[in-house]
């Protein structure tokens, strides 16, 4: 059984998103971004909910991990895509924690700008001015 989450990086607007969904050809994806949307499908960032929104996100990956590895789903290999904007190595040890707990081979992809996007959630510009001077990266 082949086991892969991969860790789609980027600041806001980089096409994380976009690029999950091309690469979904029925792999499971989850952002912490999910978890800003309400009842209605409207999406609503408070910053307040940021920390247990990611912790959401967290154990979504490690429900589906575990559904997996339970043998409580019927998969020939099971790929989970993260799409977060992931700008510090810290925020991704606890998925790098799950995939070793569960058995998983971690890959991680920068989403670079580079085609002029706008970002889906109006997230300001000088909150993506912040998310770039602390991206970091780890060759």
């Amino acid at each position: 059984m082949v086991k892969n989450l991969i860790l789609l990086r980027g600041v806001s607007g980089s096409g994380k998103s976009t690029i999950a969904k091309l690469f979904s050809f029925g792999n499971r994806i989850v952002s912490t971004d999910d978890f800003f949307i309400d009842k209605d499908g409207n999406y609503t960032f408070d910053s307040n909910d940021l920390k247990v929104n990611h912790e959401k996100c967290q154990y979504a990956v490690k429900l589906m991990m575990e559904e997996f590895v339970n043998g409580d789903i019927d998969l020939t290999q099971d790929t989970i895509i993260v799409h977060n904007t992931f700008t510090a190595n810290w925020e991704m040890d606890a998925y790098f924690d799950l995939a070793r707990k569960y058995g998983y081979a971690v890959h991680t992809m920068i989403v670079e700008n580079r085609h002029g996007s706008k970002n889906v959630h109006d997230v300001p510009q000088d909150v993506i001015k912040a998310q770039i001077e602390r991206f970091s990266i780890t060759l």
